[in-house]
C-alpha cells in the first residue's frame, strides 16, 4: 500500500510549476509584481521596463529575466520589438506564482525558525532530511540566507541563525535601532532622492492614504512601507548607513510574528511617509529627519506591548489615557 506524503514533503510540491531562472530572479519577479500592482496597470498596458530597472537599481538583464518569469505565469505577454504588456489583471494575482524550489524552501525554513520549530543551529544534512530537499538546493538557500544576514556559517557543517524579529523584544530593539538610523539618513552629505522612484512611491502612498480602513490593502501597505524605507536608505549616500537600513528592511520582510497594527494607524503612517518625502523634496532635510523620528516613535507607540512592557499598572493606565 503506497504511503501518504508527509506534510513536509508537500511543502516543496505545493504550487510547483516549471520555471526558468533561479531564486534570485524569482525574488526579483515577486518584487516587480508588487511594484506593477502599485502602478495600477490594466490588461493591455505596456510594462515600463526602463522604470523597473531604475526602481530596483539593477541592470536590464535581471529585470528581463524576471519579466520572462511573469510571462511564463501568464501575467504578462511579450510582443516583438515592443516589449512586455500586462496580459491579465494583477490585483488578484497569486503572489507566489513565481516560486522555485529554492524560494519555497527558503520560506519554509524562515517560517519554521520564526515559529521556533527549528533550532538556532542546523546543518545542511538536517535541513535536507527535514524538507526532503536536495543538498545542493539546501546549500543555495543557506547561501541566500547568509547574504540576507539571517544565518552565518559556523565551524564544521553547522549554520547559525542570527538574531531576527521573532519576538516582542527583538522587534522593539529593531524599532529603537531604526529610531537612531533612519532620521540620520537625511542628514548625510549628498542625500538625494531618485525623482522617478519618489514620484511612483508618492502615487502609491497617496492611494493607500485614501483607502477605507475597513477595506485597507494590508499586503500592499506592507510592501509600500518597505519600499519607502529602502528608498530613504538608497538616497542617503552613505554605504554603511544604507546597508544597516536595508538589513532592517530584510528582517522586517522575513518576520512572520510582527504585531498587528490597526489599519487606521497604517493609513496615518502612509500620510506621514508622504509628508517626509515632501519635506525632503523641498530640501528641508532637517524637517524630514524630525518627521521621520516622529513617524517611527508613533509607530512604536502603536504596537501593543512595546512602550508599556514592564510599566507599573498606574503608569500604564496614565499613558493610555494620554493618547
Amino acid at each position: 500500500m503506497p504511503t501518504r506524503p508527509t506534510a513536509r514533503s508537500r511543502i516543496l510540491k505545493a504550487r510547483r510549476l516549471p520555471t526558468r531562472g533561479n531564486a534570485t530572479q524569482a525574488a526579483l519577479a515577486e518584487r516587480i509584481l508588487a511594484w506593477l500592482r502599485q502602478q495600477d496597470l490594466k490588461p493591455g498596458d505596456h510594462v515600463p521596463e526602463r522604470l523597473a530597472t531604475e526602481a530596483f537599481h539593477v541592470s536590464r538583464t535581471p529585470v528581463r529575466a524576471a519579466l520572462a518569469l511573469l510571462t511564463e505565469r501568464g501575467l504578462l505577454e511579450r510582443r516583438d520589438q515592443r516589449g512586455y504588456f500586462v496580459a491579465q489583471g494583477l490585483e488578484n494575482a497569486d503572489h507566489a506564482v513565481v516560486e522555485t524550489p529554492e524560494s519555497v524552501l527558503h520560506d519554509a525554513i524562515l517560517r519554521d525558525r520564526f515559529s521556533k520549530r527549528l533550532d538556532a543551529e542546523v546543518t545542511a544534512a538536517h535541513l535536507a532530511r527535514r524538507y526532503h530537499a536536495a543538498r545542493a538546493v539546501v546549500l543555495r538557500v543557506l547561501g541566500r540566507l547568509q547574504k540576507d544576514g539571517v544565518v552565518e556559517r559556523a565551524l564544521g557543517q553547522r549554520w547559525v541563525f542570527l538574531p531576527a524579529l521573532d519576538s516582542l523584544r527583538s522587534q522593539e530593539d529593531s524599532h529603537r535601532f531604526r529610531l537612531i538610523l533612519e532620521p540620520a539618513a537625511f542628514l548625510q552629505p549628498g542625500f538625494a532622492l531618485d525623482a522617478r522612484r519618489t514620484r511612483d512611491l508618492k502615487a502609491a502612498l497617496g492611494e493607500l492614504a485614501q483607502q477605507d480602513a475597513r477595506h485597507f490593502d494590508l499586503k500592499r501597505a506592507s510592501e509600500t512601507d518597505i519600499v519607502f524605507h529602502e528608498t530613504i536608505a538608497d538616497a542617503c549616500n552613505n554605504r554603511f548607513l544604507a546597508d544597516a537600513m536595508r538589513q532592517q528592511s530584510r528582517l522586517r520582510r522575513f518576520a512572520t510574528t510582527s504585531m498587528q497594527v490597526p489599519p487606521a494607524r497604517l493609513i496615518e503612517s502612509c500620510r506621514e511617509h508622504l509628508a517626509i518625502l515632501e519635506a525632503a523634496e523641498a530640501g528641508d532635510l532637517a524637517r524630514a529627519a524630525e518627521l521621520m523620528r516622529e513617524h517611527l516613535a508613533a509607530s512604536l507607540r502603536a504596537r501593543p506591548g512595546f512602550v508599556n512592557r514592564g510599566a507599573p499598572p498606574m503608569l500604564r493606565a496614565a499613558m493610555m489615557g494620554a493618547r
